[in-house]
């Protein structure tokens, strides 16, 4: 069933890697029936047809495969480096759906805060997912990809408290994932509708809604 009463054409969904955006992203795309764009496929373009010499920043990772063995806050910053790189170019992509009235939801890890300094228009409405616990990361890297990546959870706590506290600079919405039971119900709050989500809240952790 899609729910008619979105009062946005645009949703942004901003938060570091393991905060929970996949599980909201799609169950939010089919319950209003938009598009959903990741901010990912973007990055497989582009690694796929610009040089590390053209723009070094967005091959980071296969330029730097080493990056592991990497301080925390070196590699926070280079995310950081990444996510104002992305900048122009997402928001011409969701000029360009403004233009020709397709909405989407749009998600990524490399989504800056700063992309709502750059929409007036009220039916453009940005929120970031924040998981605060460290150990919580972890345990969702575990579950989605069976490996212990402390180094990456390190990293991804880091880099979303520093993205959480900038969201108070634009008046970015935060919201924590846990419990997962209610974050679609809080998230459709946070857009202004009050009301219960049709979907059953235990496929939030699956994704599977076939």
């Amino acid at each position: 069933m899609i729910d008619d009463s979105r009062n946005w054409d645009i949703l942004i969904i901003g938060g570091a890697s393991g905060s929970g955006k996949t599980s909201i992203n799609r169950p939010l795309a089919r319950l209003y029936g938009v598009d959903l764009v990741r901010v990912d496929d973007f990055q497989c373009l582009l690694e796929a047809i610009i040089t590390p010499e053209m723009i070094p920043t967005l091959h980071y990772w296969k330029i730097q495969p080493n990056w592991r063995t990497q301080s925390v806050d070196w590699v926070v910053g280079r995310l950081r480096d990444i996510s104002k790189a992305w900048l122009p170019g997402l928001v011409a992509v969701i000029n360009d759906h403004i233009e020709e009235g397709i909405p989407m939801v749009l998600e990524g890890d490399f989504i800056h805060p700063e992309i709502a300094s750059f929409f007036s228009n009220p039916r453009v409405k940005t929120i970031f997912l924040h998981e605060p616990s460290r150990e919580q990361i972890l345990q969702n890297y575990l579950e989605r990809e069976g490996k212990h990546q402390p180094h990456r959870a390190d990293v991804s706590h880091v880099f979303g408290n520093w993205l959480a506290e900038n969201c108070g600079s634009y008046n970015i919405p935060v919201i924590e994932p846990r419990p997962w039971s209610n974050l679609l119900d809080r998230v459709i709050g946070l857009l202004g509708r009050n009301s219960t989500c049709p979907f059953d809240l235990r496929l939030l952790r699956t994704g599977n809604f076939d």
